[in-house]
């Protein structure tokens, strides 16, 4: 499920292992992707890991098409160099992700994701052939951006019973409303995928400062991480018609950012 986002299955090394009984007289052609971390404060006590992430396709598609570091870097330098060995072609994005010990990992938990401001800031991408084999980086990774010191707090309240083929319901907290698929993942404060029951009761840990959309979103079986649909979200007391834009201050709880959710909405996104 994807509240367990956590593990790169890699198809391609899977088929390479299951053929490594047969002599083919083939080997992968790989490259090497070069990376150096440039932490920037301390780590959040309760840190699990920091892994290495690199997918062909961004957004992905599915956990299964991300290629990530076997182990963790370490947490206590200020300076980290690491390697990843990759077939060659093409990969749109190079992220570091955060584990933690009290929580499953999710799409919050992008530490660093370095954008090209060429591309209208779209992850910035790299390309590994035999005439380039290698490709350096340098990621900074600022772990305030973790320091979750607020807390949003409500109740989501449904006008039915869950839709057949619900794969994930969630609710999360942005920055801004996002316009664009990548803005999912980029302005993303936090999010909770646990939601199961009718009234769920919320907790969504953010960073202070605003939080301009707290929403939530639903996804179908065998849909693509992409395809989340908006079925409610926190509306604005003053103008209903707009999101409300929430200030938090640091150790703030903000209570009653209470949701209603009306399913007919998905009928008008199909």
């Amino acid at each position: 499920m994807i509240k367990t986002f956590i593990t790169g299955l890699f198809i391609f090394a899977l088929m390479f292992l299951l053929s490594c009984s047969i002599d083919h007289g083939l080997a992968p052609l790989e490259g090497t992707l070069n990376v150096k971390v440039i932490f920037r404060g301390e780590a959040p006590a309760n840190t699990e890991g920091i892994y290495l992430v690199v997918a062909p396709q961004f957004p992905p598609h599915a956990i299964n098409e991300l290629y990530q570091s076997p182990n963790s870097l370490p947490i206590d330098q200020d300076t980290v160099t690491t390697s990843l060995a990759l077939p060659f072609g093409s990969y749109e994005a190079v992220a570091l992700w955060w584990y933690n010990t009290e929580t499953k990992s999710n799409l919050a938990d992008i530490l660093a994701l370095p954008l090209d401001p060429s591309s209208n800031l779209l992850p910035l991408g790299f390309h590994l052939s035999e005439q380039s084999p290698i490709v350096d980086r340098t990621l900074y990774a600022s772990w305030n951006h973790l320091n979750r010191d607020a807390e949003i707090q409500g109740t989501i309240t449904f006008n039915g019973p869950f839709p057949e083929q619900t794969y994930a319901v969630a609710v999360a907290a942005f920055i801004e409303v996002p316009q664009e698929n990548i803005h999912f993942l980029t302005w993303l404060k936090s999010i909770d995928f646990g939601i199961d029951e009718n009234p769920y009761h919320y907790k969504l840990p953010v960073r202070r400062g605003t939080t301009g959309y707290v929403a939530v979103f639903w996804l179908k079986e065998r849909a693509a991480l992409t395809d989340f649909k908006t079925v409610g979200f926190y509306r604005d007391p003053n103008n209903p018609e707009k999101p409300a834009r929430l200030n938090l201050s640091s150790g703030e709880i903000l209570k009653g950012i209470d949701i209603d959710v009306d399913w007919s909405t998905l009928e008008d996104q199909n």
